[in-house]
């Protein structure tokens, strides 16, 4: 024989769907609010490692949705890009552009050349590291004199690395050089120095 349920059942079923409903409505609220301040912008970000007095163009830049709050003024969107624009300061591989790392100015004041050194490269030299030119004079074959410092923070565009049948010889390396520094390294690399780098630091 069924008895009745009493109000004491029906009262705690109450309570029940009401602590339910009360748990789903700070759900929902907690993901509104999440998600009223979950906005998104659309920004460019670098392909690959850059170093500085690149230019930047469509081609070597990314657009990506990036959420970055009240630093959204501060970098690159696609909106902004200036014509004629270059990087003042290297910036890695996939990373947003700060405004404040780009310029309009002038680069003839610099000149990138390929060299290949007769010391081996340090690993730590990457591109946007500083490194200094060292060339030490030939006397005779194979016999070379005090080296002699030709340019100071200078910065590594690429590090080049043998392939094929050349994987065996050195690495080479684009630089940025100073315009005032390159009729030296060139000078000495017509007779036959001996070229080294030497890390200075890697660039910010």
């Amino acid at each position: 024989m069924n008895k009745k349920r009493g109000p004491a059942v029906a009262k705690s079923r109450l309570s029940t769907v009401l602590s339910a409903l009360a748990v789903l409505g700070s759900v929902l609220g907690v993901w509104f609010i999440i998600d009223s301040n979950k906005t998104t912008d659309v920004f460019l970000v670098t392909k690959q490692d850059m170093p500085s007095g690149a230019p930047l163009n469509l081609s070597s830049l990314e657009p990506i949705e990036l959420s970055l709050f009240e630093l959204t003024g501060a970098y690159l969107q696609p909106e902004l890009l200036p014509e004629g624009a270059y990087l003042e300061r290297p910036i890695g591989s996939g990373e947003a552009i700060p405004l404040s790392a780009i310029t309009n100015q002038n680069q003839d004041n610099w000149s990138n050349i390929v060299i290949t050194p007769e010391v081996p490269i340090s690993s730590q030299v990457a591109i946007g590291s500083k490194v200094a030119i060292w060339a030490a004079p030939l006397i005779e074959f194979q016999s070379f004199g005090e080296p002699a410092l030709l340019a100071v923070d200078v910065e590594v565009v690429e590090v080049i690395e043998p392939e094929g049948g050349f994987a065996g010889q050195a690495r080479a390396v684009e630089l940025r050089v100073p315009n005032e520094s390159i009729q030296y390294l060139l000078g000495a690399i017509a007779n036959k120095a001996s070229i080294a780098l030497t890390s200075t630091a890697r660039s910010s």
